[in-house]
């Protein structure tokens, strides 16, 4: 009876160190369920996740190697990123600025190539890039920390002014134009013939769509904001890169207050995941304080507008002249 006792409160006692561990257990997995970082998706469509103030964007195994999706980088970023008309994925502000191919490991940067440790890999409809090629792509715009399953990106500071002249003054000619530019609304020429020839061929496209990353006017009968400055100008023998940040590093600097008609106004495109120190957009002025460029926004296509606005003030970084 002795020997039966003992065993039946050994029984008792399993069971109680049993019941007590899952008790535990239980208590550890609510403990789990409310102190890890809480991620909220950024807009519902993506892995891109903003958790106390970073995007968060996941790595994927590829092939034994690190890589993220171009899509969740882009939408953690704020640059635009999709596939193009031949075949290829950009990324950029208005104009595509990477250019990356399936497959590949070389991806054009502003026209130049840059070798990535690893070839981009498509799966379904994304494009991914690997990890150790981030900071070669995209360092110089972005700051981010490469964690165990995750990129963290981190605002970018706004600088404390910008454009050559000062930030907030307004855009306005080299000299007193107000009569000219009453001609010009009339219907009247310009200052010179060449500024009339640019001013007139550019108006042409008036409302001509805007597609990012497009291909040649004569093929797509598209532009981007970069493709519509190259094909203007082309027209006048004046050669120009293909993307906004190629064409910056043309032509002469002009103070904003000092602009004639034909020079190409560059800005950044704000954001606060990305550099506001970066061209993102390029437009032509046209005298009186407007310009023509080919835009998604205000309207959708080629378009004039008034830049005597506090955006426009802003965001501009400087002026080039060319003709």
């Amino acid at each position: 009876m002795k020997r039966m006792r003992n065993i039946f409160i050994s029984l008792m006692l399993v069971l109680m160190l049993l019941t007590g561990c899952g008790n535990q257990t239980g208590n550890t997995m609510k403990s789990r369920q409310y102190t890890s970082p809480v991620k909220v998706q950024s807009n519902g469509k993506s892995a891109a996740d903003l958790t106390e103030g970073r995007h968060i964007v996941s790595i994927h195994q590829l092939q034994n190697t690190a890589y993220v999706s171009l899509d969740d980088l882009t939408q953690a970023t704020g640059y635009h990123g999709a596939w193009l008309h031949d075949g290829t994925y950009g990324v950029g502000d208005y104009d595509a600025v990477w250019v990356f191919r399936t497959g590949q490991a070389s991806v054009s940067v502003a026209g130049k190539k840059v070798q990535m440790p690893a070839a981009a890999i498509k799966e379904g409809d994304k494009l991914f890039m690997p990890v150790s090629g981030l900071k070669k792509l995209f360092g110089d715009v972005t700051v981010f920390t490469v964690e165990t399953d995750d990129v963290a990106f981190f605002p970018k500071p706004s600088p404390n002014e910008t454009g050559v002249a000062g930030q907030h003054l307004d855009f306005s000619d080299a000299k007193p134009t107000k009569p000219a530019m009453a001609r010009l609304a009339a219907g009247g020429e310009a200052d010179t013939a060449q500024e009339q020839s640019v001013l007139t061929f550019a108006k042409k496209f008036l409302g001509i769509k805007y597609v990012f990353g497009t291909g040649t006017y004569e093929q797509t009968k598209s532009f981007d904001c970069s493709s519509f400055t190259q094909y203007v100008f082309n027209q006048f023998g004046i050669e120009l890169p293909r993307v906004a940040r190629q064409q910056a590093e043309k032509g002469k600097y002009v103070e904003r207050d000092k602009l004639q008609i034909g020079d190409l106004l560059f800005f950044y495109v704000p954001g606060r995941f990305k550099s506001n120190e970066a061209v993102g957009h390029v437009g032509i002025y046209i005298g009186d304080g407007n310009m023509i460029h080919a835009s998604p926004k205000p309207k959708d296509g080629v378009q004039v507008t008034p830049i005597n606005k506090t955006y426009w003030k802003d965001t501009f970084l400087y002026a080039k002249r060319f003709l």
